[in-house]
């Protein structure tokens, strides 16, 4: 889209100028963000500032991406390792390469689908959302194995947001990172946003949208050959590719991550392990249902995860240290 600024809008922020003439689909939102990743040129210049003022003869240059019709998911006959389960809840653990919910790649073979298919014979109100992602209140990476809940009314799913939101859940994760930690216990506490320089990324690169972000670790074990530490993770918050983020961040990215780490580190170790996946798992989930329930499940490290720490060999002085 191409606007040029007249005097009945000198002097108005970008943002708005671009949004009362933008297509009625495009929000307010979504143009903020074109404009702080450089997505937006005022005279054939990037403009950052959303609140910058126009001017009189200002070109503005913004380019809208059509809207793809929302995809609705269908029931698929998936099996699901199921860990808990009752009226309002289903709690799996998901293997490694299947998506959370379908996406513009993959619009089949996700938990959704599967979930779906397994509640098909169910008067549950889960397979009436009219959504991409129903009964969906936090997701995993594609790659990361483990723990995931899912709402199966919207009751539920309100009330599993909320204590989401406040923090009430408690979410543990285990993983391999390369290199040795010094300390075995520690924590990391640095906001994230998405990277300004490629959209398949978060940072923890400092800006207005950056959201806070916390991160407690403690160390289990220590390998010389590939060096690397084996570390339980406790997420504070749940932001997008938070343990990823945090440990590259540190010095210590995850092992097989190659949007975080070193792509030829990732290609010898999965070599050496015959193995395609990063070493990240979800390994538990506490929580207090509304009724006061407590729930605490766990899953397993999986078996080709198992497999590689089996055949590493550990530092035994590290436990001494």
């Amino acid at each position: 889209m191409l606007l040029i600024i007249t005097e009945e809008n000198a002097g108005k922020r970008l943002d708005s100028v671009i949004f009362e003439n933008a297509p009625e689909d495009i929000t307010r939102g979504s143009i903020q963000e074109q404009i702080e990743n450089g997505e937006v040129k005022v005279n054939k210049k990037r403009v950052l500032r959303k609140a910058e003022k126009v001017k009189i003869g200002d070109r503005i240059v913004i380019h809208f991406a059509e809207k793809e019709p929302e995809y609705i998911p269908t029931p698929e006959n998936i099996p699901l390792d199921i860990l808990f389960e009752n009226n309002d809840i289903l709690i799996i653990s998901k293997p490694s390469g299947m998506c959370t919910h379908p996406d513009n790649t993959y619009k089949s073979g996700t938990v959704v689908n599967a979930v779906m298919g397994y509640l098909k014979n169910h008067q549950a109100e889960f397979i009436d959302e009219e959504t991409i992602r129903p009964g969906i209140v936090h997701r995993l990476d594609k790659d990361t194995s483990g723990c995931l809940m899912i709402a199966k009314n919207k009751k539920t799913h309100r009330y599993l947001s909320k204590i989401i939101a406040e923090r009430k859940v408690t979410k543990k994760y285990q993983t391999l990172v390369i290199g040795r930690i010094p300390a075995k216990k520690g924590t990391i506490d640095s906001p994230i946003t998405r990277d300004p320089h490629n959209r398949e990324k978060m940072t923890t690169l400092k800006n207005a949208k950056a959201k806070d972000a916390l991160t407690h670790f403690e160390c289990l074990a220590q390998y010389p050959d590939p060096t690397a530490t084996l570390v339980d993770v406790h997420i504070i918050t749940g932001r997008t590719h938070q343990i990823r983020v945090h440990f590259s961040a540190i010095g210590h990215p995850v092992y097989g991550d190659n949007l975080y780490g070193n792509p030829k580190v990732n290609a010898a170790y999965c070599l050496k392990f015959k193995t395609e996946r990063m070493f990240l798992h979800a390994k538990s989930l506490s929580f207090t249902l509304e009724n006061g329930e407590k729930v605490s499940v766990e899953s397993p490290l999986p078996a080709d995860l198992q497999n590689i720490l089996n055949t590493m060999e550990v530092d035994e002085s590290y436990a001494t240290e």
